[in-house]
């Protein structure tokens, strides 16, 4: 197959199969203007391939969610029994072959990559930009995860101004135009006359060497034309000018031919025999492409190919709006079962030239059963257009709202916000409204728009206020309001004691339901302080980790109920309820809130200590992003201060206040006060205690122990070491109370951690040791390393070497177990001062470690998972799995899992 100029192109598909062929996968995005050869480069890539599986996007069915994945998949459908149960239960619903509850993306996109990992070598998926949103996601995560199946994705995307980044962390190639030499052969192979060398050279610069431009041109140039003897066509048609050029010709046709075409066009992904119908209705026939046919423009009837999108596009577009509802009315007349409901609704709805609230509601149901299926990019198309067709101005207004709640449920925040800017307020009222607030809310934090999460508790509040009676609903917002001041904190608009005086009013109408629970409990902690919550932050902590609490229900409230843990130092159910939330996000293919469960816990693992732990899901974490399409530069916000500060990398110090002066722009008050404390423990670990205890001091509250109760035994070291016992003894007071009302060891141990810091030299050794005692239990490995080593330091001032020697070994181990190096260097001083000959770590590479995604696999495999449970737990094929598992074995010279269980240590 011959392709003038492409041999670069060529050659990267040639290697990517020939990689496939070797047993690796691979992906590729090629992304170029209209017309420059990206489906020419694909079918290159079909014809040397040994098995191809291809699907292109459809304009007209760009609103039927999962129509592009369900059409590449059907010859992998009868494989579908092989799935596991959940899996195939998503993809039945997504394809539209059983009903359900409509399924999570993700869990389809993963049945997808089950299938398509025994598919053949090659798939490639042209015209992206008109695929539905919910295949081209589903698609991308396949093109992500692929490592091991012999698999090669590749895409056809064209350039456009509002690309929404749906393959984003795929590669991409550009395809160009073909440099002068290649445009000039590829124009003398099409002209059948003599050519005028210079022309040639000025056609191909005039069209930027694309390829469809200089085909086109060649056949329709005259001979005066072609040998320069009459000037050319200006401007000469290329990219959105292509366009332009096809509807002047179609003009031309007879008005049989243009109904043919528009009916075509109008019909594309449709049955043959409803556009055929249609087309009796209009008196037009197959017979009546004979001019376009002619010109090479269209082929086929029916199925008719249009030679290029273009065409297409330009025949639809130039046809006037009463050709087009006509066409749509003969469509809409003629589609008729159960199955294609979808499809008569829009065509109802292109036909209809004013409002009309039969097709609205008709389109509106249509809508309801889009998102039963998960396709929300569908229901809200639907539900826009449901609006625009609702002859009622209050019902229009409802029905935006409900279109641009669904567009936030698709991932697109933007777009909520746009439909939400077209709705006049006056016209909300009541539920409406409440919904049109929560949405609001919702879209502008996700936008990341500065003031957003300022403003979102406010939001929730109105909204909460405007549901009434509808309590159900008016307590989820209250729920989501609090959720929004923990973000925001000191840096949202609405006084906490505000938001917490609306939970408790929200609260009395369920106060034993699981909302009526957590208003009541934040209530408490804002309002009553440690001295009265406890009891209330309990219950509501029992009712998130309740077993039978439903997945869904879990997953909006894991964080909360994690917070509130926090609070009370109860790290225990704290893990209880991460590990439930990490399950249920699984099980039910929520990455999103799965990529929150790692962030959560990565952050809780971090202030613990547990850095291993902590990096543990970070790893994991980026692996999500990266599947689900977030790039480096989106990730900024996500890093953890409070992990790399026990690590004090070089730079940190350089970093940190750049990472505070984003956080307070986005308004991230949490955020903030995490970054703080993360740098007052830095502070603390470098024995730069007046630093440290001027941070601390903006995080507490002394008199008033509140949300950073656990910063207060920083607070004791650090004032202490500073000289100003005063406060530290405040702080000791502050402590006492809230660790009286979580009466966890964690608690109980901070509280002799501290006191021995106090305590006269004759009376602190056994606060240290009951200290240490309490720590050991819990998991907060680093508050247990810091007793140790505090021990140490007053072991050693007191002149016992060989006491202090021994906790301060103990600690560095510690500390170097995790690789907590600020805090190891503050040991390893310490053991140096008693004469010790310490030795820093100088890290080597270690050709047996074991990437992140290796170690993932190898622990699952220890424990007994087979390769397809273990690629549903990390969303990868089972050929990826075994592929890990192989050099698993190789690293750590295994053969077999049950070896693993001797060899792998966490």
């Amino acid at each position: 197959m011959r392709l003038f100029g492409r041999d670069s192109e060529c050659a990267t598909l040639d290697g990517l199969l020939a990689q496939a062929r070797s047993g690796r996968s691979a992906a590729l995005v090629l992304r170029g203007e209209a017309g420059v050869g990206k489906t020419a480069l694909l079918r290159y890539a079909e014809s040397t391939s040994a098995g191809t599986l291809t699907v292109r996007g459809v304009e007209s069915e760009a609103t039927f969610p999962y129509a592009g994945l369900h059409r590449l998949l059907v010859p992998l459908l009868p494989r579908r029994d092989r799935l596991p149960a959940g899996q195939r239960a998503a993809l039945e619903v997504a394809c539209g072959l059983a009903e359900g509850s409509a399924p999570d993306l993700y869990l389809v996109s993963l049945a997808a990559l089950t299938l398509l990992a025994g598919a053949p070598q090659l798939c490639v998926v042209d015209d992206v930009h008109w695929l539905d949103p919910e295949s081209a996601r589903a698609l991308a995560f396949v093109a992500r995860r692929l490592h091991a199946e012999g698999v090669v994705m590749l895409f056809g995307l064209r350039v456009t101004d509002d690309d929404p980044g749906l393959l984003a962390g795929i590669p991409e190639m550009p395809v160009a135009g073909l440099d002068r030499d290649a445009a000039m052969a590829l124009l003398s192979d099409v002209v059948a006359t003599d050519l005028d060398p210079g022309l040639a050279e000025h056609i191909a610069a005039a069209t930027g060497g694309n390829p469809l431009a200089l085909t086109d041109l060649g056949r329709e140039l005259t001979a005066d034309q072609l040998r320069g003897a009459s000037p050319l066509p200006e401007p000469v048609p290329i990219g959105s000018r292509l366009e332009t050029h096809y509807s002047a010709r179609v003009r031309e046709y007879p008005a049989a031919t243009r109904t043919w075409l528009v009916l075509a066009a109008a019909g594309a992904g449709g049955r043959d025999e409803h556009l055929l119908a249609a087309a009796r209705l209009l008196d037009t026939r197959p017979e009546d492409a004979a001019p376009a046919e002619a010109d090479r423009l269209v082929a086929g009837a029916p199925p008719v190919d249009f030679r290029h999108p273009l065409v297409r596009s330009a025949v639809y577009g130039d046809a006037t709006p009463a050709q087009r509802r006509a066409v749509h009315a003969a469509l809409a007349a003629t589609t008729t079962g159960g199955a294609d409901a979808d499809r008569r609704a829009w065509h109802l709805a292109s036909a209809a030239a004013a409002p009309d609230e039969v097709v609205a509601a008709e389109l509106e149901r249509r809508a309801d059963r889009a998102g039963a299926r998960g396709g929300y990019a569908a229901r809200t198309a639907f539900l826009s257009r449901a609006a625009e067709l609702s002859p009622d101005e209050t019902t229009r207004a409802a029905r935006r709202v409900e279109a641009a709640g669904a567009a936030m449920a698709a991932g697109a925040p933007a777009r909520a916000l746009s439909l939400l800017d077209t709705v006049d307020d006056q016209h909300l009222a009541g539920a409406v409204r409440g919904s049109a607030l929560l949405t609001r809310a919702l879209a502008t934090v996700n936008t990341g728009a500065p003031t957003a999460l300022r403003d979102a508790p406010g939001m929730c509040l109105e909204a909460a206020t405007a549901f009434g009676t509808d309590q159900a609903r008016a307590m989820r917002a209250a729920v989501q309001a609090i959720d929004h001041a923990i973000g925001a904190e000191h840096l949202s608009s609405v006084p906490e004691p505000v938001v917490a005086a609306e939970a408790a009013r929200h609260a009395a109408t369920d106060p034993d339901g699981l909302d009526g629970l957590l208003l009541t409990g934040y209530a408490a902690f804002v309002l009553d302080g440690y001295a009265s919550c406890a009891p209330a932050m309990h219950r509501a902590i029992d009712a998130v980790a309740d077993p039978d609490l439903p997945d869904e229900t879990l997953l909006r409230r894991f964080v909360v109920g994690v917070n509130f843990c926090n609070l009370l130092w109860d790290d225990h159910r704290k893990q209880a309820i991460l590990d439930r939330a990490e399950a249920a996000a699984r099980r039910t293919g929520a990455l999103h809130a799965l990529d929150l469960v790692h962030f959560v816990g990565a952050m809780t693992d971090a202030i613990l200590g547990r850095l291993n732990h902590a990096d543990r899901h970070d790893a994991t974490g980026q692996r999500l992003r990266r599947s689900i399409g977030v790039t480096a530069d989106q990730e900024q916000v996500w890093r953890h201060p409070e992990l790399v500060a026990w690590r004090d990398p070089a730079g940190i110090r350089e970093t940190l206040p750049h990472t505070l002066r984003v956080f307070e722009m986005l308004n991230l008050g949490g955020m903030y006060r995490v970054t703080q404390l993360a740098t007052a423990v830095l502070e603390i670990a470098s024995a730069d205690y007046v630093r440290a205890r001027g941070l601390l001091l903006e995080i507490v509250d002394l008199g008033r122990p509140a949300r950073y109760a656990w910063a207060l035994p920083e607070l004791v070291e650090a004032a202490l070491r500073s000289g100003d016992r005063a406060t530290a003894k405040l702080a000791l007071d502050d402590l006492l109370l809230a660790a009286n009302a979580s009466g966890t060891p964690r608690a109980l141990g901070l509280v002799e951690r501290s006191r021995a810091l106090l305590a006269a030299p004759e009376h602190a050794e056994p606060h240290y040791r009951d200290a240490i005692t309490h720590l050991a239990g819990t998991p907060s490995h680093g508050d247990s390393a810091r007793a140790h080593l505090l021990y140490g330091e007053w072991l050693r001032r007191r002149r016992r070497r060989r006491d202090a020697r021994e906790q301060l070994a103990r600690a560095l181990a510690m500390f170097s177990e995790v690789r907590a190096d600020a805090f190891a260097r503050r040991a390893r001083r310490e053991l140096e001062a008693l004469g010790e000959s310490v030795v820093s770590p100088v890290p080597e590479k270690d050709e047996t470690a074991l990437t992140p995604q290796e170690a993932a696999v190898a622990r699952l495999a220890r424990a007994g998972a087979t390769n397809a449970e273990i690629a549903a737990h990390l969303y990868l094929s089972a050929s990826t799995v075994d592929y890990h598992l192989r050099k698993v074995f190789r690293k750590l010279g295994v053969g077999s899992r049950r070896q693993l269980r001797d060899v792998l240590h966490d």
